[in-house]
């Protein structure tokens, strides 16, 4: 403990003194180092607030239930295995029936939930929507009768009209039942419930109550035995692992960026460590004279660096708060189209994993700093000048490191190659590291690029040519920093492009209908509910209708997972027949086999030809898998198959959507409000808006989704990008000043303000292009393996194109380093020449 103290009070004394005597350094460096942990804080906290919404909301609905009977597709489990779980499974203390639905009440999706007495035993909250002896209600009364929670807004007494159903508001339940979904549902009893949700003698699943000291595994066997191919038996948690996978491609792309942020935080905090290092090289030798260890001040540099990494990560936290706030309305998945509201929530290790990241990235890069303490002797150090620049870097350790560097980037490509799934992201942090490393063992070659360049500037550039030589880790430091800002901008922009440009072409022939008449809105899948028959045949019978091709949507559980299946009508222009060939479009459309998206097959490890046994609610069928498509990925994959076989083996007759072709000489504005008077006249199941809109519109919507999945990751690319040109600036200003001694030795000696502004210029410019030019390479490196990275986590084909645009991150990037430079160059052209030979 006394070793600590004395480490604490040297820190105190020295570290922190120093620290604050050079404050625009302290705050830039805190600056990129708050700026990472926020990214982290803000990118966990989002999609933690989405699993933990579904965890909650399960939870209040399953609460003790410990096995789940979920239908296979949406339209549910037959009513009737209740009865038969009741009568063949004694460890089962009761069997609980459920119906999950939205309704729409004052234009807004509402949760309903159904279910009977027996709901009472799952959870308090869901018990206290379930007994209604105390209130003296009586079956007639909950014939068209609801209850609702605190949030809806609705008074007792009071009706409305639902999906054709009268309705009239029996009890408003209190704060008890605020924590299911906010306060915002109505219950309903079964027979209610099923109308209002479209479920005819079916529910949406049914929970197991186990009998005291029944064994869970047991539990599930029995019921497994009973229930057979009719229906899913999963954990209750199924819902929240489903959750995750729909966010997948976002979370992704989001993740890849804030690890190569925190690799660049770290290469940032080496640079102020560096700095720190060099700067206080005196007063470390004269601690070294006075009999101090080497060990105890590498550990003070360590400590420090501690210290900074906890500051910038606490300060990270409220920001990424504040980001993941705004972000979580804009990430896909942030809201429910049944209703269910997510709300924000900080999950208790995210702060944990936001201090922790930014400490251990401020540790590792001091690390390497310190050994700048053991380099230099007390003598030397004592010595005016740039000693530890001069001492220049072993060979030993330049060929090292080019080993390492080389063995980290093949690594990340190694990874890509041999990692499946979302692990494959941690080639991005591989890349930056070996990158940044290879870059060190080439700076002899880097400084040599600056002199070389700078002397083409006449005079001027030739003393700063010489300046560049005396101190090559100050000009290499200044060119990975702005190659760092450049690398960033080209290779994170050009994969979110790439990745929107492929999402979106994925999406082909999906504007070729001229009108859409679907059971969602243009930026949702249509999944239900199904629409009436009557609009079919009324929209055929518009005038100026040439044709009508209907379609559908369907989830379907495969297990634990989730998959979007599509049942495709002769005559449909849908993306999965333009991109299988002519003849396994065919066949799917014959009813004779089965089309998966890439993220699919790769889930079910199913390859072309295979046959793949799929569990419906009519019993197990087999079908031939006929080709795997790139297609945008939702949920844990994509299927396509004859709508006949969705109609007859999966119990869902009707259409989810209609695609519309007009005539040719059809008033386009006044047959879309024909049609949309026909939708407007039959709305779906809970009084469910029926929407029109054109096939550009369908496909713009569907392209905004794909850009939304980048679009956080963009703002956090560029927040990236800015930390990095601050700290550009603050490199340049403070290698200017340290060395405003050799400044006033030059002007001593008769050199003019203009000659001094001009060398500075000159080796800022020379830095700039050497910096651009490596930040070029390393930037179409990590663009290429981005793109990489994300066809392996998203299992589409991310297609390499340049993005002409990031020259301008090239611009910027020297126009920042030439205007970095202006204002130290005019403060050292104007300074004191006197007070400028005596700063040591």
């Amino acid at each position: 403990m006394p070793g600590l103290g004395a480490g604490l009070t040297r820190i105190r004394v020295l570290g922190l003194r120093e620290l604050t005597s050079h404050r625009l350094r302290v705050v830039t460096s805190l600056l990129v180092v708050t700026v990472s942990s926020a990214l982290l804080v803000a990118v966990l906290s989002v999609y933690g607030s989405l699993t933990a919404s579904v965890r909650d909301f399960n939870a209040a609905i399953a609460g003790v239930a410990t096995v789940e009977v979920a239908g296979i597709t949406d339209s549910g489990v037959p009513a009737s295995i209740a009865g038969e779980l009741r009568a063949r499974v004694p460890l089962a203390e009761d069997v609980v029936p459920i119906v999950r639905g939205s309704v729409v009440i004052d234009d807004r999706p509402t949760v309903l939930l159904g279910s009977d007495y027996r709901a009472s035993m799952l959870s308090p909250e869901l018990g206290a929507a379930a007994e209604s002896d105390d209130s003296g209600l009586s079956i007639d009364d909950l014939s068209d009768g609801i209850v609702v929670g605190p949030a809806v807004g609705l008074s007792v007494g009071q009706t409305l009209e639902v999906g054709g159903e009268s309705l009239t508001v029996r009890r408003v339940l209190g704060d008890e039942a605020s924590s299911l979904n906010g306060g915002r549902f109505v219950f309903a009893y079964l027979p209610l419930a099923q109308r209002l949700s479209g479920l005819v003698d079916a529910v949406d699943s049914l929970l197991i109550v186990p009998a005291q000291g029944a064994d869970t595994g047991a539990l599930r066997e029995s019921v497994e035995e009973v229930v057979g191919d009719r229906a899913s038996v999963v954990d209750p948690d199924f819902r929240v692992r489903q959750a995750e996978v729909a966010s997948s491609v976002v979370r992704d792309s989001t993740l890849l960026v804030s690890m190569v942020s925190l690799v660049i935080a770290a290469f940032l905090v080496f640079n102020t460590m560096n700095m720190a290092v060099a700067s206080r090289r005196r007063s470390l030798a004269m601690i070294r004279a006075l009999g101090g260890r080497r060990r105890h001040l590498a550990g003070d540099l360590l400590g420090e660096s501690a210290l900074f990494g906890v500051v910038g990560g606490v300060a990270g936290i409220p920001i990424g708060i504040v980001a993941g706030r705004w972000a979580l309305g804009r990430v896909p998945g942030g809201s429910s189209s049944v209703g269910m509201d997510v709300s924000y929530t900080l999950p208790a290790l995210v702060p944990v994993a936001g201090i922790g990241a930014a400490v251990l990235a401020c540790v590792g890069a001091t690390a390497l700093a310190a050994k700048a303490v053991f380099s230099v002797t007390p003598v030397e150090a004592m010595a005016p000048g740039q000693v530890t620049e001069a001492a220049g870097i072993s060979r030993r350790l330049l060929w090292a490191s080019g080993v390492v560097g080389v063995i980290g980037i093949a690594g990340a490509w190694l990874i890509v190659e041999i990692v499946d799934g979302r692990a494959a992201i941690l080639a991005g942090a591989v890349y930056a590291v070996g990158g940044l490393i290879l870059c060190f063992a080439l700076s002899p070659l880097l400084v040599a690029g600056v002199r070389a360049v700078a002397a083409r500037f006449a005079g001027p550039g030739r003393l700063a040519a010489v300046n560049s030589e005396r101190a090559p880790r100050r000009v290499w430091a200044t060119v990975m920093t702005v190659a760092v800002a450049v690398s960033v901008g080209i290779g994170i922009s050009g994969a979110l492009n790439n990745l929107v440009g492929s999402l979106s072409s994925s999406l082909d022939g999906l504007s070729e209908p001229d009108l859409y008449v679907s059971s969602q809105d243009a930026e949702s899948i249509p999944t239900g509910p199904i629409l009436d028959p009557a609009v079919r045949r009324e929209v055929a019978a518009t005038p100026g209708v040439k044709q009508v091709v209907g379609g559908q949507w369907a989830n379907v559980n495969l297990g634990d997972a989730r998959i979007v299946l599509q049942g495709l009508e002769r005559g449909a222009a849908a993306p999965f027949l333009r991109k299988a060939s002519p003849e396994a479009a065919d066949e799917v459309l014959n009813g004779r086999g089965i089309l998966l998206s890439r993220t699919l097959a790769r889930t079910l490890d199913a390859e072309v030809g295979d046959e793949l046994t799929v569990a419906t609610p009519t019993g197990p069928r087999r079908l031939r898998v006929l080709e795997t498509v790139n297609y945008v990925s939702m949920d844990s994959g994509v299927a396509a198959v004859s709508i006949n076989l969705l109609h007859t083996w999966f119990n869902r007759p009707g259409d989810t959507y209609l695609q519309v072709t007009l005539d040719d000489d059809a008033d386009h504005d006044a047959v879309r409000r024909a049609v949309t008077e026909i939708a407007d006249a039959h709305p779906g199941v809970g009084g469910s808006p029926v929407n029109v809109y054109t096939g550009a519109e369908g496909l713009a919507a569907a392209q905004r989704t794909a850009e939304q999945s980048g679009g956080f990751t963009v703002a956090i690319q560029w927040i990236v990008s800015g930390a990095a040109a601050i700290a550009l600036l603050n490199t340049l200003l403070l290698s200017v000043l340290e060395r405003r001694r050799e400044i006033g030795v030059l002007r001593s000696m008769g050199a003019s303000r203009r000659f001094v502004f001009r060398m500075v210029l000159a080796e800022a410019g020379a830095i700039a292009v050497i910096g651009a030019v490596t930040g070029v390479v390393m930037g179409t490196g990590l663009h290429v393996l981005a793109d990489a990275i994300l066809t392996e986590t998203t299992s589409i084909d991310i297609v390499y194109s340049p993005l002409w645009s990031s020259s301008w991150y090239v611009a910027v990037s020297a126009a920042l380093c030439l205007l970095g430079a202006v204002v130290p160059a005019v403060r050292a052209s104007r300074q004191n020449i006197s007070e400028s030979i005596a700063s040591e």
